[in-house]
């Protein structure tokens, strides 16, 4: 299960930004979302919908590992307000499946969900 400050970043407002890194044939592929748009599925995975995202997809097609990194300024930090996480996993993109079906009632404009199963995870701040 998640860390419970980690749990903190990611549902305490406001929503902020969450950065998405793949490794493809050029290199890392950087893509942001918003922790607004995560949900964690009963098994613990993370759970993202998919608009675009069409390098990302290949990239993971070629190699399944993720990194993402999140932060949120309201959650107190190791020494003052304000501390984010450095999150690596392994992830695919699903447009089938009760992963799928949890993102599309959410987001009607989601043509897949991404799906992470977090390996590790760190508190940067």
């Amino acid at each position: 299960m998640l860390d419970d400050k980690l749990m903190q970043v990611i549902s305490t407002p406001p929503d902020t930004a969450v950065t998405l890194v793949t490794q493809g044939q050029d290199g890392a592929h950087l893509v942001n979302s918003w922790n607004s748009y995560l949900r964690i599925s009963e098994e613990g995975d993370l759970l993202f919908p998919v608009g675009g995202m069409r390098q990302t997809e290949q990239n993971l097609a070629g190699n399944d590992r993720i990194k993402l990194s999140i932060a949120n300024r309201e959650v107190q930090g190791f020494r003052y307000k304000g501390t984010g996480f450095i999150l690596e996993g392994r992830a695919v993109i699903l447009d089938q499946g009760p992963a799928f079906q949890l993102i599309k009632a959410d987001f009607p404009w989601a043509r897949a969900v991404l799906k992470i199963s977090p390996i590790s995870w760190e508190q940067t701040l």
